[in-house]
């Protein structure tokens, strides 16, 4: 019985080490991008919808919007589209822009993470009215970058 553990243990090690090892090659091989395809918006609000939340939900959608906003507004000159290449930007995939692409990612990250963290503790102290207003006043800003006006 030991030794079917043992056979057992070291075959789920083997297949998640190769596993490791293909997501690390997918990701490598995949496009470079300032802006992550998912940056998106999959639905828009209105007031009254957006009334009838409450402020745990309010705040989820009020981080989504950060999020996306962190994404897009800083490459507006160049790309709006979500998930834009370097090449698509005009941007040469040369190793230092490579490494800018990098670094920034990491930086959004752990920009984004501590916001997420900040924004969890202090947002229920917020009126609920003005939490509102910043999530349509997203929402609109969000709306002008996808169609470029």
């Amino acid at each position: 019985m030991k030794k079917h553990l043992i056979i057992a243990a070291l075959a789920y090690t083997a297949i998640s080490s190769v596993s490791a090892q293909n997501d690390k090659s997918k990701s490598k091989s995949s496009p470079y991008t300032y802006v992550s395809a998912d940056a998106k918006l999959t639905k828009y609000h209105t007031e009254d919808e957006l009334k009838g939340l409450g402020k745990l939900e309010l705040t989820q959608l009020y981080m989504e919007r950060i999020k996306i906003l962190t994404e897009v507004v800083p490459y507006l000159a160049l790309q709006s589209k979500p998930g834009a290449t370097l090449k698509e930007m005009g941007i040469p995939e040369t190793p230092l822009n490579l490494d800018h692409v990098e670094k920034e990612v990491k930086n959004k990250g752990t920009y984004l993470a501590a916001v997420q963290n900040t924004l969890d503790d202090i947002i229920p102290y917020a009126d609920k009215g003005n939490i509102i207003w910043s999530i349509m006043f997203f929402e609109e800003i969000i709306k002008k970058a996808e169609t470029g006006h």
